[in-house]
């Protein structure tokens, strides 16, 4: 039996921008489509008191973690490019927006992709 030649990891899928929708499983295109329709910065604007981002991408200290009864505004991190957020004082972390929302209204993950997907205004098929 010949082995098959694979294309080499990561040919073909497009940036991290505008990836390429296609052969991708019907989840993974909702999330993506919620993750470029809807920026972090956008996002944490509207879900973190007290957040002035003071520069438009890159980890930022800014705000009040709402994980935690937080009064000091340097202890949550958020990266403005992939919504990934950290708080250094109740160990509150995550990935992307999805993963904030999850915690911070504690619903599954069909859940906060449906309520996203409805504030980014994304119609399903």
């Amino acid at each position: 039996m010949s082995k098959l030649k694979r294309a080499p990891r990561g040919s073909n899928r497009g940036t991290r921008r505008n990836p390429k929708l296609y052969n991708l499983s019907i989840i993974t295109q909702r999330v993506l489509n919620v993750k470029l329709s809807l920026p972090p910065i956008l996002f944490f604007l509207d879900e973190i008191q007290r957040f002035e981002p003071k520069r438009e991408s890159g980890w930022i200290n800014s705000g009040l973690c709402p994980f935690h009864n937080d009064r000091n505004v340097g202890s949550f991190s958020v990266n403005l490019d992939s919504g990934a957020f950290h708080c250094f004082s109740c160990g509150a972390a995550g990935a992307d927006i999805i993963a904030f929302y999850r915690l911070k209204y504690c619903c599954d993950f069909m859940t906060a992709l449906r309520d996203l997907e409805g504030g980014a205004g994304i119609c399903q098929r």
